[in-house]
């Protein structure tokens, strides 16, 4: 009970391993496994796991994560997207989040509010627009970068996926001085993004 306003807060976590068609508002953490499927629905949680399937819209206030048996048609809005070492997203439409971790591979358009981070076995390929940028040596970016830029507050959800756009270049990564103008870098020769069923991970 909220000792503010004296309504209900849930803060269980929640773990969907069947076929389920219903809402869900938790402050706690919701997870999704292989073989889980949530129908028809409209949730939000403070953070949830990825496995299995998921149609209708879901919002992470905190993270989300997704792993590579995953598949999402609807919508989704996360604060932290955190995709792991053995998994690949592909997502054509614009992702307006808070910030990145990355570990697998990306092939989306990103804006962030925060720090974008990709770990050394990640690949992204798409442009990224961000606040920050961790990059650790090894990881792979074709792309075009720009930092510094004050991003705009995150947008309403993001929406199933329509056919990919054209691969994007591989630049070099800016100089501190360049962060806030967009990056003009060497253009090296262009790695085409490897195809992927659209929403879903592998």
């Amino acid at each position: 009970m909220c000792k503010r306003c004296s309504s209900h807060v849930d803060l269980r976590d929640y773990d969907i391993t069947q076929t389920v068609s219903k809402n869900f508002r938790t402050r706690g953490r919701f997870v999704i496994h292989e073989g889980g499927c949530l129908l028809n629905t409209d949730t939000s949680v403070q953070d949830a796991i990825l496995k299995g399937k998921i149609i209708g819209k879901l919002n992470a206030e905190g993270t989300l994560e997704i792993h590579r048996t995953a598949e999402i048609k609807g919508s989704f809005k996360a604060g932290i997207l955190v995709i792991p070492a053995d998994t690949v997203f592909r997502w054509p439409e614009p992702l307006a989040l808070g910030g990145t971790d990355i570990a697998g591979e990306l092939q989306a358009n990103l804006v962030a509010t925060g720090t974008v981070i990709l770990r050394s076995t990640a690949r992204f390929f798409g442009n990224i627009e961000a606040a920050a940028m961790q990059v650790e040596s090894g990881a792979v970016v074709v792309g075009r970068i720009q930092l510094g830029k004050p991003a705009a507050a995150v947008p309403a959800p993001i929406p199933s996926p329509t056919p990919a756009s054209a691969p994007a270049r591989l630049v070099e990564a800016p100089s501190r001085a360049e962060k806030s103008a967009p990056l003009q870098g060497r253009l090296f020769d262009a790695l085409p993004a490897p195809a992927h069923p659209a929403g879903r991970s592998h």
